[in-house]
């Protein structure tokens, strides 16, 4: 090759290093074991340059070059996401950059028998140099890398130099070196994507070369910490906590991960394992003396295993089953009669298995039980929360994931082609009860299996699974992202040697990252890809004839020219772990990126918007579902209202769409058709968050914003929902659906018929409904054709809607109101133009949700679809919106995440607009 890489033996030593500031794992600097870090926060003060030293600004570690020059106003186009700057600063990645530190040490960390430099992240190809000493090479964003410089390492005059490699040129270089042999694809993302290509040949970020939601922003720099590191014998890295209930008792494995000085000395020492709950009272404390044995590559290792009466513990459950209780777990390790090092964490005792049972009818289950308990996954995808991961506090972290549980939500899937997220996201995670299906970093592509390849890879794997795996929220780890069927489908033109990519597939996901899983992590499932058939994938050689099968595994399911409200366009499978449909961005997040002044930016036909839209075809698919269920507004398209009225469309049809889809795999839970499908246990729905300003399948905009999709979701995720729907039959069912037995509650349900052209209901159908409901029964079913006798409706005069409510209490809608639509909105013969306002607004008070909760209710003349009330420039959350409005008085609460001083300057930013204002 044309690269100099790290050897093997070197990517060893790093395996057992991943200590961050400011992780979960917090080291204490007790005794001999120091760690400082050489990290702008800290004051060291980094530089950045072209390597001719025509350019060099202020660096930052953590960092990247896209950020430092933008804070040094090299950057003369505005902002990296305005308008077209993510092609106008491509320029950037096609250089190469260097990183440079000059630095004193106080001269007792010079003499410690023990001194490493750890770069904890590198983004991503570098050569790295100390003292004009050349200490190795850098591959794989995803690894952290350490060097022993006890004889390099001075009290004063230190020059660190980070000198970073452009990752298109090395991807470019890479491929073409690998064609030499044969072509391992795709030979480029689509033009849509206004990317760079072979993201395939380096272990960074594969989305940074764009995706079909996001830009091109190939950055490189120091993305984590970088640390000196030292200690007399040896430190403790990672903990390996794995938690089974056997009969009364709870048994906790530990697996030690220590780093030493000297490869193959013993070391003897005492180990004190403290267990402490969240009051501060020990439950468990071990004391133990340890001989540990290095093994030959630095690290040494010790097991312990330890029992807790069952009856001590609070088992940690996922969101909407039970609490996600936490407990402290503290492990030091002394010798000498000092304590060395100090690790604490946060673990959670929980037991999880993937249950794949054959079924008479054909296939298998396949669902998770976490605690003995059948979870149904209620959630979403989750991407990087930044094209830029230097970006991401924790702060906008906890905002996404508490939005997650707002929405009644308990899993997420970490997509495939970002990142291993930050601690933060996995210990906010596990506080919340989040349920995390964790991918592997490899999505949407052929890989190659070249020996520097595969050993990158395992270092990779190996430190990331033993960073993450104490987590009780990590439930899964799957191997890639459609990879299994990109391969069987031909996505990237392989079948004509389908063997020789099958055995690449094989190699690097089987015979390696799996077994290596394997190996580190035995307490949780692995699944090769997703989607995939599970065990039946496995049986057929690892590629499936159909990985998209509804008897096994999970599905990715996309159809943008289908009937999105009507439930029959959907499969029944046993997991749907990607769907979705896009809808454009909010006007607000809009006009943070485009020219105010400039008519094509805001235009649905203009520049902007196609430079954005990269899923090709994008925006034609959105005007056709658009005009299938609402018809085209009546506006031009390419005026700024043209844009402002799709704007409104595309994200209500999103929401409609993902509500009719999500609420057809919640009932499919307890059904099995003849065929075998159904049984399904998973709704995660594509995607949550955004990484910029454009078309995409989120729910949550760039910023924190919610869209309609994840208001409905607060509704179509709810613990207890009526589902209505029409069945094949001509007639209208209910459906009451439920996560656990005890979320059903004894109510009455009511049912009614009513008309576009009148407030009050034409016919009302009340039953009560008690805890004997059987799960995917029908708990009301009437003809349409008798209804429509009884209320002289037709298809395209009337709806139906639903509520459930408690006659003991008196208290209404203990489960959301629902409603199904009987046609599409063109046919509909007697909408009305509704006069919707805002009749009073309240004053401020406390809430769980906000400290500065506000009331705001409205009132309408006539029946108004997909109700949207906007706070402005006030950020928060209405207790609903985009709602169907059929009463004359309606109060939602609105929760600020600032303080609201002025209620009527809260007033004044309010807006409201619905469906009749856009097609009538």
């Amino acid at each position: 090759m044309a690269t100099n890489w790290l050897p093997f033996w070197m990517l060893i030593l790093s395996w057992c290093c991943h200590l961050l500031p400011g992780d979960t794992f917090r080291a204490f600097v007790l005794a001999e074991n120091v760690q400082l870090d050489l990290t702008t926060a800290n004051g060291y003060q980094w530089q950045t340059s072209l390597p001719n030293g025509s350019l060099t600004v202020a660096g930052h570690v953590p960092g990247g070059i896209y950020t430092d020059l933008e804070r040094a106003d090299i950057l003369q186009d505005g902002p990296l996401l305005y308008r077209f700057n993510d092609g106008n600063y491509r320029w950037i990645a096609y250089n190469d950059w260097n990183y440079a530190l000059d630095f004193d040490v106080d001269p007792l960390l010079v003499n410690q028998p023990g001194v490493f430099l750890v770069l904890h992240g590198v983004d991503t190809v570098a050569q790295i140099r100390l003292n004009g000493f050349f200490l190795g090479e850098t591959d794989n964003m995803f690894v952290r890398y350490r060097f022993n410089v006890r004889n390099l390492l001075k009290a004063e005059g230190n020059q660190l130099r980070v000198e970073l490699r452009s990752p298109v040129t090395v991807s470019r270089n890479r491929y073409e070196e690998q064609l030499m042999d044969y072509i391992v694809p795709p030979r480029c993302v689509p033009p849509e994507y206004q990317g760079e290509c072979h993201a395939n040949f380096i272990r960074k970020m594969q989305a940074s070369f764009s995706w079909d939601w996001g830009p091109a922003f190939p950055s490189m720099g120091l993305w984590k910490a970088v640390s000196l590191e030292t200690y007399e014998a040896l430190t403790l890295r990672d903990v390996y906590v794995a938690t089974s209930l056997n009969g009364t008792n709870w048994q906790v494995d530990l697996r030690l991960y220590c780093e030493t000085i000297d490869i193959g000395v013993s070391h003897s020492g005492t180990w004190t394992v403290r267990l402490v709950d969240n009051n501060g009272v020990l439950i468990h404390e071990m004391v133990a003396d340890s001989l540990l044995t290095g093994n030959g590559d630095r690290e040494a290792t010790a097991q312990y295993q330890l029992k807790i009466a069952a009856a001590q513990i609070e088992p940690w459950m996922p969101n909407g089953y039970g609490n996600p209780t936490l407990y402290n777990l503290s492990v030091s390790y002394a010798a000498n009669g000092k304590v060395a090092v100090t690790k604490e964490m946060r673990i959670g005792f929980r037991t999880v298995v993937l249950v794949e049972d054959d079924l008479q009818t054909g296939g298998r289950t396949f669902y998770l039980q976490v605690n003995d308990v059948p979870i149904f996954l209620k959630g979403s995808n989750w991407i990087p929360a930044d094209v830029l991961p230097e970006l991401v506090t924790t702060e906008y972290i906890r905002d996404l994931l508490t939005s997650c549980v707002d929405a009644n939500m308990n899993s997420l899937r970490v997509w495939g082609g970002g990142i291993y997220e930050l601690d933060a996201f996995y210990q906010i995670a596990d506080e919340l009860g989040i349920l995390i299906w964790q991918d592997f970093m490899f999505a949407c592509s052929m890989y190659p299996t070249t020996s520097w390849f595969l050993e990158s890879v395992s270092v990779e794997v190996v430190q990331q699974v033993r960073r993450l795996q104490y987590h009780p929220s990590v439930v899964l780890w799957a191997g890639n992202n459609e990879n299994e069927a990109a391969l069987r489908g031909n996505w990237y033109g392989t079948i004509g040697n389908f063997d020789l990519y099958r055995q690449d597939y094989i190699i690097l996901y089987v015979d390696t990252i799996r077994e290596i899983v394997r190996k580190e992590d035995p307490s949780r499932p692995f699944v090769v890809s997703s989607p995939s058939n599970g065990k039946a994938s496995e049986e057929e050689g690892h590629i499936a004839r159909d990985p998209y099968s509804e008897l096994y595994g999970d599905v990715h399911h996309y159809n943008y020219y289908v009937n999105a409200w009507n439930t029959s366009s959907y499969p029944r499978p046993r997991m749907s772990t990607e769907y979705g449909f896009q809808a454009l961005p909010s006007v607000h997040s809009w006009a943070a990126v485009s020219d105010p002044f400039n008519d094509d930016d805001w235009s649905f036909n203009g520049a902007l918007l196609s430079n954005r839209q990269h899923h090709p075809l994008g925006n034609f698919e959105m005007e056709l579902q658009v005009s299938s269920r609402f018809g085209l507004p009546k506006s031009n398209l390419s005026s700024r209202t043209g844009l402002l009225d799709m704007m409104y469309l595309t994200q209500m049809h999103q929401a409609q769409a993902i509500k009719t889809q999500t609420q057809h795999y919640r009932r499919h839970r307890y059904q099995l058709a003849e065929n075998g499908a159904g049984l399904t246990m998973a709704a995660l729905y594509w995607q949550l968050n955004d990484i910029w300003q454009a078309p995409s399948w989120a729910s949550i905009e760039y910023g924190g914003r919610w869209k309609p999709l994840h208001y409905f979701a607060v509704d179509f995720f709810a613990p207890l929902l009526v589902i209505l729907t029409e069945l094949g039959d001509g007639t209208v069912a209910a459906f009451i659906h439920f996560d656990r037995r005890q979320d059903l509650v004894v109510g009455t349900l009511t049912v009614s018929i009513r008309s576009w052209d009148r407030l009050d209901p034409l016919a009302t159908f009340s039953s009560l409904i008690n805890q004997d409901v059987l799960p995917g029964e029908p708990v009301w079913v009437r003809s349409l054709t008798e209804l429509f006798n009884e209320t002289n409706c037709t298809r395209e005069s009337c709806f139906i809607t639903s509520s459930f409510s408690d006659p003991a209490t008196g208290q209404e809608n203990i489960a959301p109101p629902n409603y199904v639509f009987l046609t599409s909105f063109p046919n509909i013969a007697n909408m009305q133009m509704a006069n919707v306002q805002i009749v009073d607004v309240g004053t401020v008070y406390a809430t769980e949700k906000s400290e500065w909760t506000v009331n705001v209710t409205l009132a309408t003349d006539y029946v108004a679809a997909f109700v949207w009330i906007d706070a402005g420039r006030i950020a928060g959350t209405f207790s609903t919106n985009g709602f169907l409005f059929c009463e004359h008085f309606k109060t939602i609460k609105f929760y600020s995440k600032t303080q609201i001083i002025d209620t009527e300057e809260f007033r004044n930013e309010l807006s409201l607009i619905h469906l009749s204002q856009i097609i009538l």
